[in-house]
């Protein structure tokens, strides 16, 4: 009897031990499937990309800037020179082009030679003024000599008045050929000692770039043709409008942001400097300039803008609107957390967006990061999708 209840004991005690075992075992798995599940929940929000995708999807990476988005006056226009730095050049007699030496987009000093330009009568011209110096220095003689005669008494007034009007002919003769050979861009100096140029230079009137080239070898060209356009885009500024009904609201000195129509997330800005006077009925507008601040990187004239006159201060933190992704109402930007030669691991955090405008929107962070942390400011909606795209590879996984 003592026999069978020890037994019954010692399956007893193990009966409970293998329970306990049991549920040790039980709670470690449980516990290990946590742990895996936690370990999920830290990375589902982040992708590593190699570099080269990042070229490919053509992601770029930046920092948040301060953009001023409060109280502003909506206004159009376009960028535009003072008339003094833009040219035509054209020819002041017709000539086939001979050679052109800059192409557009060059940079020209004032009096460069952009091209040559040949035809006979340009030798003629030539020739013609030699002739000219040539009587002009015989006449100044007789002159002379006839003043001295009729000062002597010798010669008559009469002849010694049709010496004076003929030597002041050729003077004016002279003088006039002069004037127009050196307007063509001929050295007067080289034709004196006998050398005959057969091309005429086309100089640049101003410095700037080339904006147009309107000839080609070969081609004539006929008087007052234009052959070019320089432009000086030192002096590019902004030339807005602004309705009747907000004409009190600018100021000179007041502060502008703007962005060009065909790249909406690029930001420069610019000052007022001058107001209109003029008022035009036609579109009920006054023409406002601003001077660019910073550089013109970018910016040709003639390009049309969109532009904000900043009545009131209110500088924000500001990303782009690409930098920005929308799921189930909520808004999303993604900060790099690492970065090595072979990827760049991107984390995406949840965000609330402020005011906007001009293409970027205020940042306001749910938790605060570092002010040099560096985020995708275009093409987060592609990121995203890679995100998407690897969790759902995990799921079927």
């Amino acid at each position: 009897m003592k026999n069978i209840l020890k037994i019954s004991t010692v399956y007893l005690v193990t009966i409970m031990l293998m329970g306990c075992g049991n549920t040790t075992l039980q709670k470690e798995g449980h516990t290990d499937k946590n742990d895996t599940e936690g370990t999920h929940e830290e990375t589902k929000n982040t992708i590593a990309l190699q570099p080269k995708q990042l070229n490919v999807m053509q992601i770029e990476l930046g920092t948040l800037q301060s953009v001023n988005l409060g109280n502003t006056l909506k206004v159009n226009g376009q960028l535009e020179l003072p008339p003094q730095k833009m040219a035509s050049v054209s020819a002041l007699l017709g000539g086939s082009v001979e050679k052109v030496t800059v192409i557009e987009g060059d940079y020209v000093k004032k009096g460069q030679v952009i091209a040559y330009l040949k035809n006979p009568e340009f030798i003629r011209m030539q020739r013609d003024y030699l002739t000219s110096k040539g009587n002009f220095s015989f006449l100044k003689k007789n002159y002379q000599r006839k003043k001295s005669l009729f000062e002597d008494g010798i010669t008559s007034a009469k002849s010694f008045q049709k010496a004076e009007a003929l030597f002041l002919e050729s003077k004016s003769n002279l003088s006039a050929t002069k004037a127009s050979l050196k307007m063509m861009g001929i050295d007067i100096s080289l034709l004196e000692n006998g050398k005959i140029i057969p091309t005429i230079p086309v100089k640049a009137p101003i410095k700037g770039y080339i904006q147009n080239v309107k000839i080609n070898v070969g081609k004539y060209i006929s008087p007052e043709q234009e052959m070019f356009e320089i432009v000086d885009n030192e002096h590019l500024h902004l030339g807005l409008k602004i309705f009747e009904k907000d004409i009190d609201k600018a100021k000179v000195g007041q502060k502008i942001t703007f962005s060009l129509t065909t790249k909406p997330n690029k930001v420069y800005e610019a000052e007022i400097f001058a107001l209109g006077k003029a008022f035009d009925m036609s579109t009920r507008a006054v023409k406002v300039h601003a001077k660019i601040i910073g550089n013109h990187e970018g910016l040709l004239t003639g390009m049309f803008v969109d532009a904000r006159i900043i009545t009131t201060t209110s500088s924000v933190k500001a990303l782009p609107e690409s930098a920005f992704v929308k799921e189930n109402g909520l808004d999303y930007i993604f900060i790099q957390k690492e970065k090595n030669e072979d990827t760049i691991v991107l984390e995406k955090i949840q965000v609330n967006k402020g005011i906007s405008d001009l293409g970027f929107s205020e940042v306001v962070f749910i938790n605060t990061i570092p002010n040099n942390t560096v985020i995708v400011t275009k093409g987060a909606y592609y990121v995203n999708a890679e995100l998407n795209k690897s969790e759902f590879e995990e799921h079927e996984h």
